[in-house]
């Protein structure tokens, strides 16, 4: 199992906007392992790296109130690097809650649709805990 999340980690590192190599390793990977395990492992890589990039670019001031556009800011701008109105725009907004529409370019979609992996499944298994674990860093209450 070392020797897989090895080679998913290294390819994760690497794939800045290019996730093709990432996801063809994941393929093949799957034909050992299966998918959901495969996916579990980048999971594991995305946490890791979020969870750095949190440590090294985030001091929390006082504990304070927080709402969800800081969450936002914290996520999508600085560490997603896309922003309103370039990237997408902001469809709801209350001090609890955002709902945003992007469409900025995403390298997962695309080497998904290359390679015919279903985008809800991948997103699912890969992204959605390590946003959750990136957000409760920045405030235990956010989600």
């Amino acid at each position: 199992m070392n020797d897989f999340y090895s080679r998913i980690q290294a390819q994760y590192l690497s794939s800045s906007w290019d996730s093709l190599p990432l996801f063809q390793a994941i393929l093949d990977i799957r034909q050992q392992i299966g998918l959901d395990q495969a996916l579990a492992i980048l999971e594991y890589c995305v946490i890791e790296k979020r969870k750095a990039w949190v440590q090294a670019n985030y001091s929390p001031c006082e504990p304070q109130k927080i709402t969800a556009y800081d969450g936002y800011h914290w996520f999508y701008e600085k560490y997603l690097g896309v922003s309103i109105p370039q990237d997408g725009e902001i469809v709801e907004q209350t001090e609890t809650r955002i709902v945003s529409r992007w469409w900025n370019d995403c390298p997962t979609l695309e080497a998904c649709q290359q390679l015919g992996l279903d985008t809800r499944q991948v997103c699912k298994l890969a992204y959605h805990k390590p946003v959750d674990i990136f957000l409760k860093q920045i405030h235990p209450q956010l989600q």
